[in-house]
């Protein structure tokens, strides 16, 4: 009985050293792969990859000064790190926006009848972009022809720097604008300042007047009411046209009716004044609108890239060309995939001739 029993024991020393033996048919089946993977690469052709390099710069310093960065963004950017991302993923839009994918269709129309069938799905489908950060980021097209692939990828390319740049153009204006809209707001608020001050004035002047006007007319004004009132017509500022006004003021020892006589000509004085700041502050407010408008076509034109964002084609780096899957790895894979097959069929043998 122990002798049967050690007669249909499987061992793995055994199995092996009789594979050995066998060496030819190991051989055989990496042949047969190797030839299955050949044939497989004649009829499934591996596509072509034409790469272009560009180079993605941001000046993350002074992220704290796009003002218009969380209009776009849409989220809080709370950190440089914030901004850096929100900018890097904009740009990696932007490259597969539908006006970049037209534009690289119609070039590439005009410089091969072939495109003129091709769909702006179908471009989309064949290009990639591939990147970590800033820095270096590679454009890849895909093509089961090669002269495809490269005339893709460098229409692209030229593309996206083109629009990239004018949209960084319109981010840089758009700072500029808001700068002097700023400067206007500024400018704007120190003249209602002044309106607000010259309007008090004249209703305390208003007063005085009628004050003097209910004294009676051969009073002298006493001279710390005089001192007063010209102290508070100072307070509104002496423009050119009033110098010849101030130079009448009545002396010290004047009666009543020689003021109030003075008033009725300084009182049309400060409201030509302060209808000549009014004008400037709609001027102004006029001035604001327009940049707003301005502000609103730059910004929408810069596609949410920022001010500080460079692209720029690398110039020392030609057009690099592969075939996606090579001949020589088809074949490798094949003849792997059959000392698979073998080792398989190595391992369920002895078990099939045990049942048996």
């Amino acid at each position: 009985m122990s002798g049967v029993s050690t007669t249909n024991e499987w061992s793995f020393r055994d199995e092996a050293l009789a594979a050995t033996h066998r060496w030819h048919l190991i051989v055989l089946f990496c042949l047969v792969g190797a030839l299955v993977g050949w044939l497989v690469s004649l009829v499934l052709p591996s596509p072509h990859r034409a790469t272009k390099e560009l180079f993605v710069g941001l000046n993350i310093s002074r992220s704290a000064d796009d003002r218009f960065a969380v209009e776009h963004a849409g989220l809080p950017i709370l950190s440089s790190n914030d901004y850096k991302n929100w900018q890097m993923s904009s740009l990696n839009s932007v490259i597969y926006m539908d006006s970049v994918l037209d534009e690289t269709l119609s070039r590439l129309r005009l410089v091969d009848p072939y495109w003129q069938s091709v769909s702006r799905q179908d471009l989309a489908e064949m290009l990639h972009v591939y990147w970590r950060n800033a820095g270096k980021w590679r454009l890849v097209a895909e093509h089961e022809n090669p002269v495809y692939a490269a005339q893709a990828v460098i229409a692209w390319q030229d593309v996206i720097v083109e629009q990239v740049q004018t949209a960084v153009a319109q981010a840089q204006s758009a700072l500029l604008v808001s700068d002097e809209w700023k400067a206007i707001a500024d400018r704007v608020a120190q003249a209602e300042s002044q309106v607000a001050g010259l309007e008090q004035i004249r209703r305390e002047l208003l007063e005085r007047r009628t004050d003097l006007s209910s004294r009676p007319a051969s009073q002298v004004l006493v001279e710390s009411d005089r001192s007063l009132l010209r102290q508070l017509f100072d307070q509104a500022g002496n423009p050119d046209a009033w110098q010849s006004l101030l130079s009448t003021y009545p002396p010290a020892g004047s009666q009543n009716d020689a003021y109030t006589s003075w008033l009725d000509e300084a009182l049309p004085l400060l409201d030509n004044q302060i209808q000549i700041s009014q004008a400037r502050i709609d001027m102004l407010a006029r001035w604001q609108t327009d940049l707003a408008a301005r502000y609103a076509d730059a910004t929408d034109t810069s596609l949410g890239l920022s001010a500080e964002l460079l692209v720029q084609k690398i110039s020392d780096r030609k057009l690099e060309q592969e075939a996606v899957r090579s001949t020589g790895v088809a074949i490798l894979v094949g003849a792997a995939v059959g000392l698979i097959i073998w080792a398989l069929t190595w391992l369920v043998t002895p078990a099939l001739r045990k049942n048996s």
